[in-house]
């Protein structure tokens, strides 16, 4: 038989002119409009490999159950050089996360076990950032759109 990978166009945010752009998320179908996340979305905010969300006809989706990952994102105007981003790979890996790009390298993900904790993280990014200026990076599944913390990892 022919295997399927499921995916889901989750809401990622709006154009200028008010037009929705969504990322296509690898995902599993499991019924009644819920997936489980199975990669970690780039441009999506509020969800990370692991999590339960329903998701509506129009992409907008709420997590009903929380995975265990948090989301870092790293975003550039440009190309992010191969061997910068396995720089940056290398002390993720070590944590137990997984990093991926796509093939143009303005962004990457970071799927981090929460268990890793947030000191490391942290002292991972900023040391990487502070050879790396030119690039921005937030958590994506961190705060909520109120700049508050989710708490989910407490």
């Amino acid at each position: 038989g022919v295997v399927s990978h499921d995916h889901v166009r989750l809401l990622a945010g709006w154009g200028r002119n008010g037009e929705p752009s969504h990322e296509l998320t690898p995902a599993r179908f499991l019924g009644d409009r819920e997936y489980l996340i199975l990669g970690t979305p780039g441009l999506a905010n509020g969800c990370a490999a692991g999590d339960r969300v329903q998701v509506d006809e129009k992409g907008a989706f709420v997590v009903v159950e929380r995975g265990p990952n948090v989301a870092v994102h790293f975003y550039s105007a440009s190309a992010i050089p191969e061997p910068d981003l396995r720089e940056l790979q290398e002390p993720f890996v070590r944590a137990g996360a997984i990093v991926e790009w796509p093939e143009q390298r303005r962004f990457a993900v970071v799927t981090v076990p929460v268990d890793a904790g947030f000191p490391q993280i942290e002292a991972i990014v900023e040391d990487w950032i502070g050879r790396h200026p030119e690039v921005e990076w937030n958590y994506g599944n961190v705060y909520g759109d109120d700049g508050e913390p989710l708490g989910w990892w407490a």
